[in-house]
């Protein structure tokens, strides 16, 4: 016999003994399933498949979590310039109503905060000149009566501001940023969305009017103003809040709220649910604007992931707490 033939005897042999001594493959099999959970724990509440995590929940035990969920989609997006933003009236739409001339008040027609038309009726003032009839002041733009001196029997001299008028129709934002290559991004004709703190879970968008490269005065931070329509009535000065400036290309991505995103820095991740499950998912992050995040791995479009509820879903996922329950918890399967 050959010294090949022989290693391919030696080989044969080997092969087959150690095929013998391997369990049946229906047995394999058996054995992989003979817990009669599929995968589950001994209340039925997560299992794995192919390394990803599910935990699984009754509506009971979603209404006391208080679970919430965002469909994931797919929008344009831009890199964005994030900056801390009041609101203004614009300085073009205010004019102020004085008398000029020396003379004392007769009768006040208009509080502050009442809504005038151009035209209408202010103050009547007693010049201080012999003779002289009484005066009456009108208003020269329409709008709100954002300021008020005025008062009967009032001396008032010439340059009195007796009333301030505010066309609050269209808004300024004024945006302000720490100095940094941000800066050089922003131009004018730009769009932004502003979210306010006294308006939650809604997102205005305003445009880039003017931007004048230069520190204010004692902060040492740069000036944006944006412009606003606020037809609705919804924008007061002196409201405080965020506006992101859209910079860049505008690329199509897959874009979830950022607060839906978990975990560290190298371990970012989401729960989303399917039907009554709901799986861990790591994600890569791309894009941020404003309070959205692109997604660039981990999430399809049209996929809910849960925005509320999902941090009780993290350490219920470890087994750390307990879950809440209900007649049928762990049995609705």
């Amino acid at each position: 016999m050959s010294q090949v033939s022989f290693k391919l005897f030696f080989f044969s042999a080997f092969l087959s003994l150690s095929l013998a001594a391997l369990p049946p493959i229906s047995a394999v099999f058996a054995q992989d399933h003979d817990d009669g959970h599929d995968g589950r724990d001994d209340h039925g509440h997560d299992h794995e498949e192919g390394g990803a995590s599910f935990l699984a929940l009754s509506n009971a035990q979603m209404a006391n979590l208080g679970i919430a969920t965002v469909t994931a989609e797919i929008r344009p997006l831009q890199d964005a310039v994030d900056l801390m933003t009041s609101i203004e009236a614009l300085p073009e739409r205010q004019a102020h109503v004085s008398p000029r001339f020396n003379g004392q008040i007769r009768d006040v027609h208009a509080t502050l905060g009442d809504r005038v038309e151009v035209g209408e009726r202010l103050v009547v003032v007693e010049p201080i000149v012999a003779g002289a009839g009484t005066l009456t002041l009108s208003a020269p733009i329409s709008g709100v009566i954002s300021k008020q001196s005025a008062k009967i029997g009032q001396a008032v001299a010439a340059t009195s501001v007796l009333f301030e008028i505010s066309d609050h129709s269209r808004m300024l934002l004024h945006g302000t940023m720490m100095e940094g290559p941000d800066i050089m991004k922003i131009k004018a004709g730009q769009t932004a969305t502003v979210r306010l703190d006294a308006l939650p879970g809604i997102e205005l968008v305003a445009k880039v009017v003017r931007f004048y490269m230069a520190r204010e005065a004692g902060t040492g931070l740069f000036t944006v103003h944006a412009e606003a329509d606020n037809s609705e009535g919804r924008l007061y000065p002196g409201m405080m809040g965020t506006m992101s400036v859209a910079v860049g290309v505008s690329v199509p991505g897959i874009v979830v709220p950022r607060r839906a995103v978990l975990g560290g820095l190298g371990d970012r991740f989401v729960f989303v649910r399917i039907g009554d499950e709901f799986e861990r998912r790591s994600v890569v992050e791309g894009l941020v604007f404003g309070a959205d995040m692109e997604i660039l791995e981990g999430v399809f479009p049209g996929e809910d992931v849960v925005v509320q509820g999902h941090y009780q879903l993290q350490y219920l996922g470890e087994g750390s707490v307990g879950l809440p329950t209900d007649a049928h918890a762990g049995h609705n399967h």
